[in-house]
């Protein structure tokens, strides 16, 4: 009977390399003053599957040229956790004292689309509201965990049944 070995120790070095990865392409977007675009997102996404498939491919190999679905899927989910608790915890603080200048810009630029609409003062008043919790450093990163940790399980997910024994 064979034993498979543990997830954990991929998960964490692959996790780690995510998210300093993620952290480093926050600081470049706000070094060179540049916003991201469909290029960058691609990129980002390629690097994702990338270090997801690496990930469960060292895997398969170290246990002995086997893996089923359900160790893929955890593993691209413990790296995306990993990766997105690092990520989210620095965007918290990139956007909370490095750069407010971003959050109030982008409340700036909705209040300006609020206006252009032309509610009522009531459902203007109602829509500030709401934009001003979804501008939020804590909602950044909690919506940049949510989307690492979406996109590391479809990726673990289709690695997986690539990769999978039968």
């Amino acid at each position: 009977m064979h034993q498979d070995i543990p997830v954990k120790p991929y998960a964490t070095r692959f996790g780690s390399l995510f998210g300093a990865y993620s952290i480093l392409i926050l600081v470049l977007l706000y070094a060179f003053n540049y916003e991201s675009n469909t290029l960058i997102s691609i990129m980002n996404f390629v690097i994702t599957v990338a270090i997801v498939w690496y990930a469960i491919h060292l895997y398969k190999i170290d246990n002995e040229g086997l893996i089923d679905l359900t160790t893929s899927i955890k593993l691209g989910l413990s790296i995306g956790v990993i990766g997105g608790l690092i990520y989210a915890f620095y965007t918290y603080i990139h956007y909370e004292f490095i750069q407010p200048e971003f959050i109030a810009d982008m409340k700036a630029s909705m209040e300006a689309e609020i206006q252009q609409q032309q509610m009522s003062e009531e459902e203007a008043e109602m829509t500030k509201g709401l934009s001003g919790i979804f501008t939020s450093p804590f909602v950044l990163a909690t919506f940049g965990l949510i989307s690492i940790i979406f996109k590391t399980f479809l990726v673990g997910l289709i690695v997986g049944m690539i990769k999978r024994n039968n």
